[in-house]
């Protein structure tokens, strides 16, 4: 799996990857007593959150210096070679990486849990 030219750690899922409805639906009862429902397809905004995954530090940086240009948007390659295009979801955190291990003084190779908030957006 890939963001970009990021390679993402193996071991990360698609945690709601069947939470979202590819439609939109309302219902309005009308002052006559009739009831008309409108549906429509949804295209883009699908949430992508990955998580599951130890990431080294290093790992963490690079992912948090491709979050500090929320407006780029990014390529995400899966694991079956499917693509989509993403930008950060910083509403739902963005990157999260707390310590696996409370740390004073983390190093490169110290490990952090890995989540990524992304959001399907128009190529």
């Amino acid at each position: 799996m890939q963001l970009d030219t990021v390679t993402l750690p193996e071991n990360l899922y698609w945690q709601d990857e069947f939470a979202w409805r590819s439609s939109a639906q309302s219902a309005q009862r009308t002052v006559g007593g009739g009831f008309v429902v409108e549906s429509s397809p949804l295209q883009y905004g699908r949430p992508i959150t990955l998580s599951g995954a130890w990431a080294k530090r290093t790992k963490v940086l690079e992912l948090t210096d491709l979050q500090d240009a929320p407006d780029v948007k990014r390529t995400l390659t899966m694991a079956d070679g499917t693509t989509h295009t993403v930008l950060f979801d910083l509403a739902k955190g963005g990157v999260q990486a707390p310590l696996l291990s409370p740390e004073l003084n983390p190093t490169a190779t110290t490990y952090y849990e890995l989540t990524l908030n992304l959001i399907t957006v128009e190529p």
